[in-house]
Parts: C-alpha cells; sequence; structure tokens
C-alpha cells in the first residue's frame, strides 16, 4: 500500500512519493551532509534540542551554512509529525551541501538540501549478536563524532556481520580499543559497574548515551567513560547497545562471549523509559 506520509523538502511539505533530490546533489553524490535520525514519542521528539545543536555541529564541521536556525527547524518537525498524525515513531532530516557542477571538486552554487521524514517504526524483533569487525574507524579523522551522511564503512561492516549470521558488528579504531557499533553505542557492565567507550576513541556522542550516563548516576551506578579492549567482553557480566530508536538494547553475543542474565541493563531500559514518560507528559 502506497505510503500516505508526507516529507518536508527544501520548503515544501510533499507526499513521499514525490519527494525528490537533484542528481547532483553533493549527498547523493558524496555522502557530503549529515543526518539526524530521532525517537517520538506522543507526538513529540525526544531530546530534540540535543539533535539539532549535534546535527548544528556536524554542519560547522563540513562548512554548510544551515537554511534554518535551531527553532525553525523545531516547529517544521513538529509541523510534519502533526501532518503525518504520528504519535509514535521516528523523525529524521538529512541537510547536505545541496547540487553542485559536475566533478568532487564542484562547488555548491545553491542552498543546501534539507529532508525531513516522520514515520512508524516498522515491527522488529531485536537479537543483538555482534562480531568484531575486521574494519577499523579512525580516531583522529575530522568525521569523528559527527552522523556523516558518508556511511560506507558502517555499511561493509553491517554486510561481514550478516555474512557471518550475526545481527551487528562492534568497530575498533586504529589503536584496537572498542569504539562502538555500527549504528550505536556500546556499554559494558562488569561487577555492577558502567564503561563505555570515551569520546575521545571515536564513538558518536549519542544523545541516548548521554542519558544513560545521567541515569546511571541517578541509580547510584558507577560509570566510567574509558578505552577498553575486546577482551572486556570476555570478561563482562552484560553488554548493551544504545541509540535513540532502540533506546537501551540488551546485547546476547559479542565474538562468542554470551550474556544471559540483564539485570543492570534492565533498570536502565526501565529509568530510561520513566523518564520518556515524564518527559513527554511536560512537554
Amino acid at each position: 500500500m502506497p505510503s500516505t506520509n508526507y516529507a518536508y523538502v527544501n520548503g515544501r511539505f510533499v507526499p513521499e512519493s514525490e519527494a525528490t533530490v537533484s542528481i547532483f546533489d553533493r549527498g547523493f553524490l558524496y555522502g557530503d551532509g549529515v543526518f539526524e535520525t530521532m525517537r517520538v514519542y506522543r507526538g513529540r521528539i525526544f531530546r530534540l534540542h540535543q539533535h539539532l545543536e549535534r546535527l548544528g555541529n556536524g554542519l560547522k564541521v563540513l562548512g554548510i551554512r544551515p537554511q534554518m536556525m535551531e527553532e525553525e527547524l523545531r516547529a517544521t518537525l513538529l509541523l510534519l509529525i502533526e501532518r503525518n498524525n504520528l504519535r509514535e515513531g521516528m523523525a529524521r532530516i538529512y541537510v547536505t551541501r545541496g547540487p553542485a557542477g559536475s566533478g568532487v571538486a564542484g562547488r555548491s552554487t545553491s542552498e543546501p538540501t534539507l529532508v525531513a521524514l516522520a514515520k512508524e517504526l516498522p515491527a522488529r524483533g531485536m537479537d543483538l549478536r555482534a562480531i568484531i569487525s575486521s574494519l577499523r574507524l579512525d580516531a583522529a579523522s575530522g568525521l569523528a563524532g559527527i552522523k556523516s551522511a558518508n556511511r560506507v564503512l558502517y555499511e561493509l561492516a553491517q554486510h561481514e556481520a550478516r555474512n557471518a549470521g550475526f545481527t551487528d558488528a562492534v568497530l575498533l579504531n586504529g589503536g584496537g580499543q572498542v569504539v562502538e557499533f555500527t549504528a550505536s553505542n556500546v556499554f559494558v557492565v562488569k561487577n555492577g559497574d558502567l564503561f563505555t567507550p570515551p569520546l575521545s576513541d571515536g564513538p558518536l556522542p549519542g544523545i541516548t548515551r548521554d542519558v544513560v550516563l545521567m541515569i546511571a548516576g541517578k541509580l547510584g551506578i558507577t560509570a566510567y567513560e574509558m578505552s577498553f579492549q575486546t577482551a572486556m567482553f570476555s570478561e563482562a557480566d552484560e553488554v548493551f547497545a544504545t541509540n535513540s530508536l532502540m533506546e537501551v538494547e540488551p546485547v546476547h553475543e559479542i565474538d562468542g562471549a554470551r550474556f544471559g542474565e540483564h539485570h543492570v541493563t534492565m533498570r536502565l531500559q526501565n529509568a530510561f523509559r520513566e523518564l520518556v514518560v515524564e518527559e513527554s507528559e511536560q512537554g
């Protein structure tokens, strides 16, 4: 059945089936842009300010001038959610450098491209089991820490995992430190304490990651942002992943290490969902 949703494309709300961008857009040609994926609860976007702040930081790194200020983006996204009658689901915003002349060195001669979507989440069961990817992230890269539209390395890691019969992959940096999953941050629970890689090792500064660290403090769970290598997984009691769509999700296996009970993970998951309800009621 065709979608009845609307998309926002460069100043216009259009049916998704009619939403298009130029074949000369540098986001399409070269991944020259950034994006944000956000969770919608009760018709409102969770932690929208933080998402738009991260989007803005990514645009600064790429030297792309934003079309809209934060308040305009906020209003546009909420209007799109309302137009699509969305109560629970996801919203996504893409900003690219826009169309340019031919060739890699072509300079954009127009405004940046801005596209936003808002839709229900597809039903899916999660069974997170991961390999250690053979690919390596560069923690010193200028793209480390921003949500770049250029995700080829992460896609290759996903293909590597699926080809091995797993659902995800753990990515390491050049120094062998654990960085993140292909689309989520990684947390380890050991002896009741929480561990996650520091931003200096290259992970995306996840919005849900920040919320979990805050919640851990409120629950009296000691949390460490510290470097660790893959041996940590064999010593771990629990492992979980975080991002805006999956929230706090248990991981059942990494590189042969299996995790059965997820007591701390469930405490954090429940507290996260309580916070979502609290903030959605306030908004």
